[in-house]
This record gives structure tokens, C-alpha cells and sequence, in this order.
């Protein structure tokens, strides 16, 4: 059964094989676990809560105040990915313009593709500094929507607000969708810039600092009239009941993420320092990994720390990130078993030249 030309050329995400009992630091997950007080409520569950739709409102209230928007500011997602097709299914058409900077988290041209928009990507210099003007220029020649991600991924630049700001004032006809899936690690959030801008939508998740990346839940934040759009093309109870009773249990314990952003600075503080004196280049960025120049051969120490159950990425499938690991700030015990394996690496290549 043929499906639709514009599905046909797409490539699936890879998802990869098993992860179980590995020292996971490829999905930019966290592995400092959840606030406590999650578990509690999902122990607490009912058999009627799990058995019936979820109630969202009282959730939604909650997150209004904690948030500093209104209920019908706010869309629940079955994680930012989702609220990501759900932008791309609502407001942009077969044909219609998407701007993007490349590279940049690669689900946002694989929905806007499955759409049949014409994605136009804004490469990255060799400084991987954000490129603001070259947005600028493209933003110009009226596309439909323009994709920003703050930090970006995987580059971990940041955008400033200022610059975000100007892009936003260029046209209020252009739709601008700001993912801020890493914005505790960079240390503030533009959730303020809605009252100002009602072409512009937001995305969060729980994901990162909140550690619920298994619980699938993204927010998507904007003017009420963009948000009832967005709510014809999401499912009616996308986010499930768990994850609901996840989420109002995390709000309950903000000192939890404030805890984990120190610890991961901290982490990646003493990563690129033991990492720089192995004679490494290391890129810090304003999220919770760092990209490792390990040279031409990154796929190949890549596959040799999974034979020894560390999962990295290789970024060689984006041509500035060449000879790149991508590594996420785990534990200090799994970044010590990386920093170990990977000296080894190094030192058992440097011999056999």
C-alpha cells in the first residue's frame, strides 16, 4: 500500500536497539531521576483513575499559575514532539515556506516534510554562533512559519532574547514556534514574550530537567486563538492520565529542577575539564550535553564505547558537527566510566599508529 509521496521520502526517526542496563548518554535524557514526590502519586494511583479519561482543567489551572499565563494559554501534549506535529499539521500548508536554522532538532523538518512544506534550512557557521542575521534576511521573504529552538539542538547554541525579539517583530504575519525543551539549563524562559507577540507559539516538556521523559508530556504555550486552532489536530486526552498526576506532583517540587540544573553544570564543568586535559576540543553549550571533537573516526568511538555498554552519538551526519560526539551529562559515576573508556580509546588508537 503506497502512502503519500511526501511520507514516502521521509526517513523514520531512529530509535535504536535495546538501552536497558546501559550507561545512557545519547538521548540527552536525565539520569538524575524524578522528584520524589512523582513517585509517591503514581503509587497512589486508582484503578477509576486509570480506568477513565484524565481531567485536565485542575492540572491546567495549576500550571497557569505556576507559569504566569492563563488556562487557555496552555495546550497539553503528548510530549513536545507532538505538540511539534501538531503545529505543522494546523498551520502550515503543502508547498508553504518553513525556515529553520541547520542543523537543528531534525523532527521539526521531518513533520513539516510529512506536511509537504518546503523546509528552507539557515546553515550554521563554523563558530556555530546562532545566525541571527541570516534568519533575519530569510524571514524577509514572507514564509509561513519559522522554527526557532532555544537552546538549539544539536548545536546547544543560544539565541538571545534580544535577537528572538527582533525576529518576531520582522512580520506578525509569520508564525514563529520557539522550542524551549531545554530552557532550564540556559536559565530563563521567553513565556513573558507572549503578551507581546501573538504570532509566536512555545513548547516545553517534561522531559530534561523534569526527568519524565518516559511519561510524554510537552506544553504548548500561546495566544488563546492559536491554542484552540492547535486543539482541533490534537487528540482529545493526549496526555494520559499518569502523566497528568506526574505533572502535578512535579509543580509541587520546583527546588527538584533547580537542583538538577546545578548539578548537571557542575558535571559538565569537571566533563570538559578532564575531557580538555586528554588533549580534546570541547564545546560547551547551553544545555545539559556537550559535543566532543574526537576527530574523523567519531562513528567508530562511537560503536566502540557501546561495546562497552556507553551510548553516545556521533554527529556526523551534520556536516559542521563532523568528527563530534554528542554526550549528555549524566551521573558522576557514568561520566567517569565514559572519561575512563574513552582515554582508553585514545590511548590504544594513538599506539597503533
Amino acid at each position: 500500500m503506497r502512502a503519500r509521496p511526501a511520507i514516502e521520502r521521509l526517513r523514520a526517526y531512529p530509535i535504536g536497539g535495546s538501552r536497558e542496563g546501559k550507561i545512557r548518554l545519547d538521548l540527552n535524557e536525565s539520569n538524575y531521576g524524578c522528584p520524589p514526590a512523582v513517585l509517591d502519586a503514581l503509587r497512589t494511583l486508582t484503578p477509576a483513575q486509570i480506568g477513565r479519561y484524565p481531567e485536565y482543567e485542575p492540572l491546567l489551572q495549576r500550571m497557569a499559575a505556576h507559569y504566569g499565563v492563563t488556562p487557555e494559554q496552555i495546550l497539553l501534549t503528548n510530549g513536545a514532539d507532538d505538540g511539534i506535529r501538531s503545529v505543522m499539521q494546523s498551520f502550515i500548508d503543502p508547498g508553504e515556506r518553513l525556515i529553520v536554522t541547520d542543523p537543528s532538532f531534525s523532527v521539526i523538518r521531518l513533520y513539516a516534510e510529512g506536511m509537504g512544506a518546503a523546509v528552507e534550512a539557515v546553515p550554521y557557521g563554523d563558530a556555530l554562533a546562532y545566525p541571527v542575521a541570516a534568519l533575519a534576511a530569510r524571514m524577509r521573504t514572507a514564509p509561513r512559519l519559522v522554527a526557532v529552538v532555544r537552546p538549539d539542538s544539536p548545536t546547544g547554541s543560544l539565541i538571545s532574547r534580544e535577537a528572538l525579539c527582533h525576529l518576531l517583530s520582522i512580520d506578525r504575519e509569520i508564525l514563529v514556534m520557539l522550542d524551549e525543551t531545554y530552557h532550564h539549563f540556559c536559565g530563563d524562559s521567553c513565556l513573558d514574550l507572549l503578551a507581546d507577540h501573538p504570532n509566536l507559539l512555545i513548547l516545553h516538556s517534561f522531559s530534561k530537567a523534569w526527568g519524565l521523559a518516559g511519561l510524554r508530556l510537552g506544553l504548548i504555550f500561546g495566544a488563546p486563538t492559536l491554542i484552540e486552532t492547535l486543539r482541533k489536530v490534537v487528540p482529545p486526552f493526549s496526555a494520559s492520565a499518569v502523566a497528568v498526576a506526574a505533572a502535578h506532583a512535579a509543580l509541587g517540587d520546583p527546588d527538584f529542577v533547580t537542583g538538577v540544573v546545578t548539578q548537571v553544570q557542575q558535571e559538565k564543568a569537571r566533563l570538559i575539564r578532564r575531557l580538555t586535559a586528554l588533549g580534546l576540543n570541547v564545546r560547551d553549550t547551553a544545555t545539559n550535553f556537550v559535543l566532543v571533537d574526537v576527530g574523523h573516526n567519531a562513528p567508530d568511538v562511537q560503536r566502540q564505547l557501546a561495546a562497552r555498554n556507553i551510548l553516545v552519538k556521533s554527529m556526523d551526519h551534520y556536516p559542521q558537527l563532523a568528527g563530534y560526539l554528542r554526550v549528555a551529562i549524566g551521573r558522576p559515576e557514568e561520566l567517569d566510566a565514559f572519561v575512563a573508556a574513552l582515554r582508553h580509546l585514545l590511548a590504544t588508537d594513538a599506539a597503533g599508529r
